[in-house]
């Protein structure tokens, strides 16, 4: 039985998974299942795949979902034998040494329940961005106030989770497209985690990125709340957070959408931030200037 499944769900990257796929070969930590997950892909994604003639990578071709990440990786996770999951998408690169120095820090905290890296941010031209926490050093604790704050940002690809976590928070929720934000935001709440600021993972921006696409944007923004709302539901947060957390991202959202001028629903946020802090100054200032500048582009 190997220690760490691996974990990739691929749609049309034929022109990049075989990059992806090295990275996770070429590991130092060799103990470990790779599990890819096709959702329909038309282009030669599989030929590229099972080129690697390589008995640790297991390739499941499943109907396409629109990218449905909860649901894919769901079904991953049935296939999984491993003591861990690890996540990686099918456009990034791992360093050689990110299984090993995780696994590692696992051995030495066996009480941890997830561990997630620095990343860097690269295009065809070069490096964009070297690290996203500026920080050195590992961090062994709670990350659950910084996410509740919505001060930390964990990119999904350089997660690595216990199994056993999920008989507490459940599998992903498949009401929800992706699922990634929700996920640690429940692992956050009741385990510990490792944070190794080193990047670890070499995170690809090109025009295919969700993040380039502002209706899945917006999508991941609304799924932020339908967790806060989860949780506070669960009784995993007192009201006094939940309506404190709902107007500072709310707040923080609406700056977001601001330079793509969806003014529309900036309006929409700063709304709803007021209604749970109607004394938020900001907000109200932020809202005058959006309605003047809706009603200057009308």
């Amino acid at each position: 039985m190997p220690r760490v499944s691996v974990i990739t769900c691929t749609y049309n990257r034929a022109h990049l998974i075989g990059d992806t796929i090295r990275s996770v070969l070429n590991q130092t930590f060799q103990d470990f299942e790779y599990i890819i997950i096709d959702d329909g892909s038309t282009d030669n994604t599989e030929e590229v795949i099972r080129s690697f003639n390589e008995a640790r990578i297991k390739y499941f071709k499943h109907e396409r979902t629109g990218g449905h990440l909860s649901r894919l990786r769901n079904f991953a996770h049935q296939h999984c034998t491993g003591e861990y999951f690890a996540y990686i998408d099918s456009d990034d690169l791992w360093n050689e040494r990110k299984l090993e120095l995780q696994i590692n820090e696992f051995n030495k905290n066996p009480h941890l329940g997830f561990s997630f890296t620095d990343i860097e941010i690269f295009n065809q031209q070069g490096t964009l961005r070297s690290t996203i926490y500026a920080k050195n050093g590992i961090y062994i604790g709670s990350v659950f106030p910084a996410m509740f704050r919505n001060e930390l940002i964990i990119c999904h690809t350089t997660l690595i989770v216990k199994k056993s976590c999920f008989e507490k928070t459940g599998p992903m929720d498949e009401q929800l497209h992706s699922g990634d934000h929700d996920l640690v935001f429940m692992l956050s709440r009741y385990f510990d985690a490792c944070v190794i600021y080193n990047p670890l993972v070499r995170v690809r921006k090109h025009d295919q990125n969700s993040t380039a696409n502002h209706p899945l944007s917006l999508r991941l923004l609304r799924e932020h709340h339908q967790t806060l709302n989860k949780l506070f539901a669960r009784m995993l947060i007192s009201k006094q957070q939940y309506r404190a957390a709902m107007a500072t991202t709310s707040y923080s959202f609406g700056v977001q959408v601001l330079p793509v001028y969806d003014y529309d629903t900036a309006i929409r946020y700063f709304l709803t931030c007021l209604s749970f802090a109607p004394w938020n100054a900001k907000a109200w200032l932020r809202l005058f200037i959006t309605l003047s500048k809706k009603i200057i582009s009308h």
